[in-house]
């Protein structure tokens, strides 16, 4: 796996993974966008895949063009072809986590480099008339470098096809030239597979525990933010939770021994920094699900006001005290967000309301009218406050759309 690096800025964290260019989310993005994703749906995708190939007899022989002559039975294009679907999904619904995510699926190359420069160090050391680290002869650490670097090699491949994807990589087309055979391509597809369909699940089961601490912590039953709500600041809801040995809480907890702390050159925009370039200390990890516990962390600590959109039901931070809904695109056509869209509803609402309420008004003033005009008359009287009284349960009907216009207006225009 590849550390990814988080660091905090106020409201804001910013994050790269293996050397990539640092990108500035708000705080809270990668445990929102975790618990707005639906990951079964890919985690069922890549089991399907797997069953269909793991039992193939892949050809010694075979070569890539041959393979790629036939899509349909050619298991790293139809890895690639789930990968590329799978990202341009995610990167659009989930940017933040997607940011992390990929290197996190795409890291096999780099960790067989690792090994290889760990068996090349210990052959070295051999050579030097010392002794090495594996306890290993120099015959069988020659065969492990040759294993990591034929992994290096495929997974690479692996990883340049799933990025460029349906293009061919360039570092492809020279195996291609070559007429190489791609078995261990296959197999490398394969590992690839197994390695993100545990990554799913473990994501997926994150979701579930963070949603009961965002429940426990920053959001009340009724979908507002905890402090109005309760007037309990989340901040002291997560020390109760450290003091009272949460299980959910203390199963991440743990896993904080995975993060590291390192210094490094921040390059991004901030609040606190008037210069592009500065040092600064980031939160190191290989564990993407401690990361989004230290990010939770940081939510609670900040007292982050958090609430559930009454439009799409997600979390978001309300931009102002009475802030209902969020900003996310409700309307992919239009570009509409929910906050849009409640509007346009609420103003819709008010329209009927007011239509409705005119109608009543005018016939009301109308009937009374005639009241007054008939000085003795009980039983117009009685009847008027009849019509008043069914009057007003059909305008309240009306209102909550448990009756239509047309019997609205008929009940209202009834005369008596």
């Amino acid at each position: 796996m590849d550390q990814a690096y988080l660091y905090f800025d106020d409201k804001n964290e910013i994050f790269s993974v293996h050397g990539s260019a640092q990108h500035e989310y708000p705080l809270g993005a990668l445990v929102f966008e975790l618990l707005d994703l639906d990951l079964e749906v890919y985690l069922t995708h890549a089991r399907i895949l797997l069953e269909q190939f793991r039992n193939v007899e892949f050809s010694e022989k075979q070569t890539i063009p041959e393979s790629l002559a036939h899509p349909d039975e050619c298991v790293y294009y139809q890895v690639a072809s789930f990968y590329h679907t799978m990202s341009e999904a995610i990167r659009k619904e989930a940017p933040a986590l997607f940011d992390l995510l990929e290197s996190f699926c795409l890291s096999a190359c780099r960790k067989f480099q690792r090994q290889m420069d760990y068996y090349s160090h210990a052959l070295r050391q051999i050579q030097l008339g010392g002794p090495n680290d594996t306890q290993l002869s120099a015959d069988d650490l020659y065969r492990q470098l040759r294993h990591s670097g034929n992994l290096t090699i495929t997974s690479e491949l692996m990883e340049n096809f799933c990025r460029t994807f349906p293009e061919t990589p360039a570092t492809m087309k020279q195996y291609i030239e070559d007429g190489i055979p791609d078995v261990s391509l296959c197999r490398t597809a394969l590992m690839f597979l197994e390695d993100f369909i545990s990554t799913m699940k473990n994501l997926i089961e994150a979701a579930e525990d963070f949603r009961t601490l965002v429940q426990a912590t920053l959001v009340s039953d009724n979908g507002r933010p905890m402090r109005e709500a309760r007037g309990q600041a989340p901040g002291s809801l997560l020390a109760s939770l450290a003091q009272n040995q949460d299980a959910v809480y203390s199963k991440y907890h743990q896993m904080e021994n995975d993060i590291h702390i390192q210094t490094r050159l921040l390059t991004s925009g901030g609040s606190n920094r008037k210069s592009g370039i500065s040092a600064a200390v980031f939160f190191a990890s290989d564990n993407l699900p401690a990361l989004i516990f230290l990010e939770y962390i940081q939510m609670c600590s900040a007292n982050l006001s958090v609430a559930v959109c009454e439009h799409c039901g997600r979390l978001f931070v309300p931009f102002g005290k009475h802030a209902k809904y969020c900003d996310r695109v409700w309307d992919k056509t239009s570009g509409a967000t929910c906050k849009d869209v409640a509007a346009k509803l609420a103003y819709a609402e008010s329209l009927k309301s007011d239509r409705a309420k005119e109608l009543y008004n005018k016939t009301r003033n109308r009937n009374q009218m005639r009241c007054s005009r008939a000085i003795g008359n009980a039983k117009m009287k009685k009847d008027y406050e009849v019509w008043r009284d069914h009057a007003r349960l059909a305008l309240a009907q009306y209102r909550r759309g448990e009756i239509t216009w047309e019997l609205y207006e008929e009940i209202i225009t009834q005369s008596f």
